[in-house]
């Protein structure tokens, strides 16, 4: 699980700003529903939502997690792949001359099988300038840190660094190198990302197929999404196939087509056979008579019948059942895109109460009726807005003091009102450019 996660000059975040998932000691809401308890000192947040205007940072701080886990995944690979000169597709803080020269920083601190690790880099687009993994058991002992390609190793702790250190690359990360190697503590590192399911909710391709195959492959899923969507008036779900070709040449030949456009159709029909067949979700809906007695089910293409908001549900709960059951963490951009508010809502509140193996979930949403006392603590709360330099700063709405913020004030109204900040504003010289 996520503890802290923390980036510097990356898009919109030019100064050092942390996610924090630890919760408030001061705060008691949601004890027994809403934390994960470690120890005596403290314990974590199942859940955080951001909050923030159009253009905010949102997005980017999401993306940030993204960019941190494909560049430890992808890093060793690439550097093998392509030539020495490959860049990373690093984009830092543009509007200030100072950081578009620097490097950008990036560090999480986690808990994987009861040990915390906190892990990071620094980076720049040719080279990794800096890199460091410590982990904590009574406390906290540094397993390796690296400037440049100069590493020094712990070699009573990590021995599977030790001959090593020579053989990095200035633009591959010692951990991904390592993991790559079948070493064990970097392998459990590098798994451990690989936990880190991101999604974007305007987009569902990355999570459809994720989902089809949990269709077709896992009986317990199936019944548990079709109690899910029951709601929605589907009776069943199920998944064929059909083939990708569908041109028919004798019809082609029928309507008088001359020889090179049958070979030509001729040529792609052999293509599209050796392809696999494509995948088509199937919805089941009752058919009722005139005394609305049921009396059949209908078949829905689910792909070309079913609603926007329908298909993007079940898209995500693919990826949610899989967080929930193997204790994962899912990031969400857009969580609110496409669905109704109470849906969204009932959501959030099965994670809470139904998150028996620590999972946690992320989000970005612009629907302030999830801003509810009911539904978060305080300190799962967070705003980000941009300063007058154009940077993203992020905040808890349990860093206002207590008699700003109480935990039966109506954050919903007090967000609207504009009391946390973090919303959009419009000049009052709109009307008058339009008009005079």
């Amino acid at each position: 699980m996520i503890v802290e996660f923390s980036i510097e000059n990356f898009l919109s975040f030019k100064e050092l700003t942390t996610l924090s998932m630890i919760a408030a000691k001061s705060f008691k809401e949601h004890q027994e529903t809403h934390v994960i308890p470690i120890d005596n000192k403290y314990n974590i947040l199942k859940s955080s939502i951001i909050y923030g205007n159009n253009a905010s940072g949102k997005s980017n701080l999401l993306d940030a997690i993204s960019f941190m886990k494909s560049t430890i995944l992808n890093s060793f690979r690439d550097a093998l792949i392509e030539n020495t000169d490959r860049k990373f597709p690093l984009e830092k803080f543009l509007l200030s001359s100072k950081s578009e020269k620097e490097s950008s920083f990036f560090e999480i601190i986690f808990i994987h099988n009861d040990i915390r690790y906190r892990y990071g880099f620094e980076i720049d687009h040719e080279n990794i300038v800096s890199e460091w993994l410590f982990h904590t058991t009574s406390r906290e002992v540094y397993l390796f840190k690296r400037e440049g390609t100069k590493i020094e190793i712990n070699k009573s702790s990590f021995k599977e660094g030790i001959g090593r250190d020579t053989d990095v690359k200035e633009n591959v990360l010692f951990i991904s190198m390592l993991a790559t190697l079948g070493k064990d503590i970097s392998s459990e590192i590098v798994s451990w990302f690989k936990k880190l399911n991101l999604i974007n909710g305007i987009h569902d391709r990355g999570h459809k197929r994720y989902t089809i195959d949990k269709l077709k492959s896992d009986k317990d899923f199936n019944n548990w999404l079709s109690h899910f969507v029951e709601y929605l008036e589907i009776s069943n779900i199920k998944t064929t196939e059909e083939d990708v070709n569908n041109i028919d040449i004798d019809i082609l030949r029928e309507k008088g087509k001359d020889e090179e456009v049958i070979n030509l159709f001729t040529s792609i029909q052999k293509i599209q056979a050796k392809q696999a067949k494509r995948d088509r979700i199937i919805t089941y809906h009752r058919k009722y008579d005139e005394n609305n007695v049921l009396v059949d089910t209908v078949e829905f293409d689910f792909d070309k019948q079913e609603s926007e908001g329908t298909k993007k549900l079940l898209y995500l709960l693919g990826p949610f059942y899989d967080t929930l059951k193997n204790s994962k963490i899912l990031v969400i951009d857009e969580l609110d895109a496409r669905l109704h508010s109470l849906l969204v809502l009932k959501l959030i509140g099965f994670f809470h109460q139904n998150n028996k193996q620590n999972a946690q979930l992320i989000c970005a949403v612009h629907d302030i009726s999830l801003l509810r006392k009911e539904l978060f603590r305080r300190d799962q709360i967070l705003f980000i807005e941009k300063n007058q330099f154009g940077a993203s700063e992020l905040f808890s709405l349990g860093d206002f003091k207590t008699e700003k913020v109480r935990n039966k004030s109506a954050f919903d109204k007090n967000y609207w009102g504009g009391k946390y900040g973090a919303i959009p504003y419009f000049n009052d010289n709109l009307n008058k450019i339009i008009y005079e």
